[in-house]
């Protein structure tokens, strides 16, 4: 069995690396490039597998040395990051948010992480700005280390009785279950985090580690083929998928399956290009520039506030890179390269966690030490964090009957949260005795049209996305006395980008149900998380709030919006621009703050509260809208 140093998979751990950090910077083109992290399970699986066997057929296999050599190799930077993290955030997150981040550091120190993120948080938040959300893979490897060396130890003896066919029916039928359980398990967050539902992708590894040596003639034959092929199996799978798709489930085969080709395959054209200097090096330090990324990022964002352009990505990605190579020659290699543990490191790094953790339940305990903040902005503060929620749950609750009087005209607004936002804008401006307003819940992603979903149906339909699609379906057909009366529908959704491709079938889908008027509202302005725009501007600039939101709000926004428009123009319907209802283009201001009422208008980066929907709603013609 081969155990010897491989180029190429550090050329591959640099696709992996460059696949997540394109994908946490937004680059369109890597869509799908979270999928690098499924890359590198395999790539563990593969050469943990390769240790653990080559060790135990020597009879040289101890646990101990095991866990020494891994942890020497991952937790020195690990515990840097976490380190380093703690000392920022104090000074940047806000009470709330530091709680939940020094809570996060404690499940990360404790290598639990993954399990933290699951219960309290998801990786396809996208108000999750946590600088350690990354470490969940961390915490899934060392729980793959701790199973899969225990279980070898326990099945071992196996094979001095010639019976090592059980052990591979043992890792297949683990390998079959943790499949099946990926592909159909309706919680998405947890088939994302947790073990059971990634050992598939791990043992991918471990297979080809036990067939390695077993060299196919007409493969090997056809290894430059089978290696392009491979190659763009993993491409396909970033440019391809989204933070829509259903991840982990059937689309991490894609990746899995190149990664886990190309490492049994050897000396192909698409090795030779992984083996270019670049490529390895990006590989040798990708474990750094995993950890470091990812903390970068999130902490200018939360500094910096205004939307970040495509060269400012770019700085940061280097300064990432170089970074991670400081880190990887000055700390990383010496440790790893270095054959005994240093007692001194070995202290310090023990203290270093110990003290981690006491400086987080300090924190915890103390409620975030509010006492960092001026009594302006914790004031400011107060007033954002009232229960804004309860009033807008309270509010559509009492407002919704699903039913029509049919002595007024019936206005229909659908949609999501956004169309939560454009019910109560309706509800609250339009005279009662003429209009009778009610809203239904509609996924407009529900028409997404899936790349692979002719090629693997069966796989979607038991996926929990598409069961609530169907679930919904089943509810409009239920209430289609609701659309057939209505006289106008509104719709107001999130509008993903991608969405002009499937626009047509979701109107076409209402017109089964309805002939009324059809209005498309315009996806909403989103700005900075509003709470953090409070804690980074000057206390004397509070006055200018409006004028600084109008600053920094999101250009990418009014991109999607143009097209939005087009698309609208096109089908000959009527279009209504919620931007115009929230800033002015001619003062200049985005009116997130009523500074005589002391109200908020907007709840997070874009969510309306019920005062800034009747504030937004008092703007709209519906003279003109519903004529």
């Amino acid at each position: 069995m081969q155990n010897f140093y491989r180029p190429d998979i550090d050329g591959l751990r640099a696709i992996s690396i460059l696949g997540v950090v394109f994908f946490h910077f937004n680059f369109d083109f890597f869509s799908g490039g979270y999928l690098g992290v499924d890359i590198f399970i395999v790539i563990s699986g593969y050469l943990i597998t390769s240790f653990i066997f080559n060790r135990l057929k020597i009879n040289k296999f101890d646990l101990k040395e095991f866990i020494i050599r891994r942890a020497k190799r991952l937790l020195p930077t690990f515990f840097i990051v976490l380190f380093l993290c703690s000392v920022l955030a104090f000074f940047i997150f806000l009470p709330t948010e530091l709680i939940k981040f020094y809570k996060s550091v404690i499940s990360s120190t404790f290598l639990s992480s993954n399990f933290f993120f699951w219960l309290y948080s998801g990786y396809w938040d996208e108000s999750n700005t946590n600088p350690l959300l990354h470490t969940w893979s961390l915490s899934l490897e060392w729980q793959f280390y701790f199973f899969f060396s225990l279980l070898t130890i326990l099945i071992w003896p196996l094979v001095k009785k010639k019976i090592s066919i059980l052990i591979y029916l043992i890792f297949f039928i683990i390998f079959l279950t943790s499949f099946v359980l990926a592909i159909t398990f309706l919680d998405r967050s947890m088939s994302f985090f947790l073990l059971p539902f990634r050992i598939y992708e791990f043992l991918l590894g471990t297979f080809v580690y036990f067939i390695i040596d077993k060299k196919n003639l007409i493969i090997d034959k056809n290894k430059n083929i089978l290696s392009i092929f491979a190659i763009l199996l993993i491409m396909y799978s970033f440019f391809a998928f989204d933070s829509n798709s259903n991840a982990p489930g059937y689309i991490a085969l894609f990746p899995c399956l190149g990664t886990a080709l190309l490492i049994y395959l050897s000396n192909s054209i698409i090795h030779k290009f992984l083996e270019n200097k670049i490529l390895v090096y990006l590989g040798l330090i990708s474990y750094s520039l995993y950890l470091y990324h990812w903390p970068i990022l999130i902490f200018y964002s939360w500094l910096n506030i205004v939307e970040i352009n495509f060269t400012t990505k770019l700085v940061l990605i280097f300064f990432s890179i170089g970074i991670s190579s400081i880190n990887y020659h000055f700390l990383e290699k010496p440790i790893r390269l270095n054959p005994g543990v240093n007692p001194i490191l070995r202290y310090f790094f023990i203290i270093l966690s110990i003290l981690i953790i006491f400086l987080s339940l300090i924190i915890i305990v103390n409620k975030g030490y509010p006492e960092r903040f001026s009594e302006q902005k914790k004031n400011l503060l107060n007033i954002f964090n009232k229960d804004v929620q309860f009033y807008r749950k309270n509010f559509l609750e009492k407002n919704i009957d699903l039913k029509f009087d049919y002595n007024k005209k019936k206005v229909l607004v659908i949609g999501d949260s956004n169309g939560e936002d454009m019910f109560m804008a309706i509800k609250q401006n339009v005279s009662e005795d003429i209009y009778d307003v009610e809203f239904i819940k509609f996924s407009a992603w529900c028409f997404e049209k899936s790349k692979v979903s002719s090629l693997l149906s069966f796989f979607e339909r038991v996926k929990k996305r598409n069961i609530f699609c169907e679930r919904e379906r089943q509810f409009y057909e239920k209430n289609k006395k609701l659309l057939a009366d209505a006289n106008y529908i509104v719709f107001s959704s999130s509008w993903y980008k991608g969405f002009y491709l499937y626009l047509d079938d979701v109107i076409n889908y209402i017109r089964l149900y309805s002939n009324a008027k059809f209005i498309i509202s315009s996806k909403t302005t989103y700005f900075p998380d509003i709470s953090n725009l409070i804690q980074r501007i000057d206390d004397k600039d509070f006055i200018k709030l409006n004028k600084i939101a109008y600053k920094v709000k999101f250009q990418y926004v009014d991109e999607i919006n143009q097209k939005l428009k087009e698309k609208v123009n096109s089908l000959n319907l009527q279009y209504l621009d919620k931007s115009k209802l929230i800033c002015s283009e001619k003062n200049k201001t985005c009116s997130i703050f009523n500074k005589n009422k002391n109200e908020f208008y907007i709840i997070d980066d874009h969510h309306w509260t019920l005062e800034g929907a009747k504030f937004f709603g008092e703007k709209i013609k519906y003279n003109n809208l519903f004529k």
